[in-house]
């Protein structure tokens, strides 16, 4: 009887640490995307590598220009452009900050945007990112703004609007050089699948 009670508590401490680490587990699921975009992701960590005069959002310098401010009020920051929302996303920043991503994810393309004209390290960079802000349909950029609920007070922009709604467009085809320094426009960006192929 003495060895079934002590296998009962066996069990109870084993049944204990299991329910411990399925909440914590749990907790860490619920907790991993909000963490890592309102705690690490801070405008300083970014800045650390990439450089701060590229986009300062609390100085107006010649070649950037801050983003209005959130829905919340708040001024916009690197995360809520450059990181979509999600759990890969959300991993993706991880191995970016230990320049997994820099290192290893950018050599295969060095070939490929150093064929032909020489591109400034800034160029490339940009074209990258609008790349995959066209292949993610400005995912970020719809977390705060709702394209079909933007009213433009200028005629050109109310026309502009108009026309993207009706061609299905997305925001980086027309505000590429929103906040950062101006990078011309390369002209094989923002092809659809269809006009590829064509």
């Amino acid at each position: 009887m003495e060895i079934f009670f002590k296998l009962f508590d066996h069990r109870k401490a084993i049944n204990i640490a299991v329910a411990v680490v399925v909440v914590l587990m749990i907790g860490w699921g619920f907790a991993y995307e909000p963490v890592t975009r309102n705690v690490l992701s801070t405008d300083a960590l970014c800045t650390y590598c990439h450089i701060d005069r590229e986009y300062d959002p609390s100085v107006r310098l010649s070649m950037t220009t801050p983003h209005p401010a959130t829905p919340e009020g708040g001024q916009a920051r690197c995360v809520d452009c450059h990181l979509p929302k999600g759990f890969w996303p959300t991993t993706f920043a991880y191995t970016h900050y230990m320049s997994a991503t820099d290192l290893f994810g950018r050599f295969r393309d060095r070939d490929g945007e150093r064929a032909g004209d020489w591109i400034p390290m800034s160029a490339a960079r940009a074209y990258r990112v609008r790349d995959k802000m066209f292949e993610e349909d400005s995912s970020t950029c719809r977390t705060c703004h709702i394209e079909s609920e933007i009213k433009p007070k200028r005629k050109r922009g109310q026309r502009a609007h108009a026309k993207a709604l009706k061609n299905k467009e997305t925001c980086i085809e027309c505000h590429y050089n929103l906040v950062h320094r101006e990078v011309e426009v390369r002209d094989t960006a923002f092809q659809k699948p269809d006009a590829k192929t064509k």
